[in-house]
């Protein structure tokens, strides 16, 4: 039985703005304070952060399954997790002058036992995702990387 998490923030920056903090592989290091620089390390079928671009954070691969600017960002990991069948859903809901983040993942522990834990652990990671990208992406400086062109 797969596990579920929802984590939401709001931010002042439009969709558009936060939807290029999440596709562009290289934002995440900017917002998401990873020990190791996120990477994009191929490419997507369409467009170059699209459906089928990897992503590499650390020891975890991560592939794109849906994207639709500004509305929804959707991923995979592929490796690195301890969890099996791991997807992770970013709606952007525009609410009047600011944007909604709703980021909701799935998952299966791979080890008996550890659901508590993982639950734990994933919860927090998406609540401090989905807030930090929130702030970033209102105050996105010149030379980050999702002002870059794709």
């Amino acid at each position: 039985m797969p596990y579920e998490i929802e984590a939401t923030a709001v931010s002042s920056a439009p969709p558009e703005e936060i939807f290029k903090h999440l596709a562009v592989a290289e934002a995440w290091s900017e917002w998401g304070r990873f020990p190791s620089k996120a990477r994009r390390e191929r490419a997507g079928t369409d467009t170059p952060n699209g459906v089928g671009a990897v992503r590499a954070i650390g020891p975890a691969r991560e592939e794109v399954v849906a994207y639709d600017p500004p509305r929804h960002y959707a991923y995979v990991a592929t490796a690195g997790l301890p969890v099996r069948d791991y997807r992770a859903d970013v709606t952007l809901e525009p609410q009047g002058s600011n944007t909604l983040i709703r980021w909701k993942a799935s998952f299966e522990p791979k080890i008996p036992g550890s659901a508590p834990a993982v639950r734990f652990v994933i919860n927090r990671l998406l609540t401090s995702f989905s807030r930090r990208v929130a702030r970033h992406s209102e105050r996105c400086e010149p030379g980050c990387p999702a002002r870059l062109p794709v």
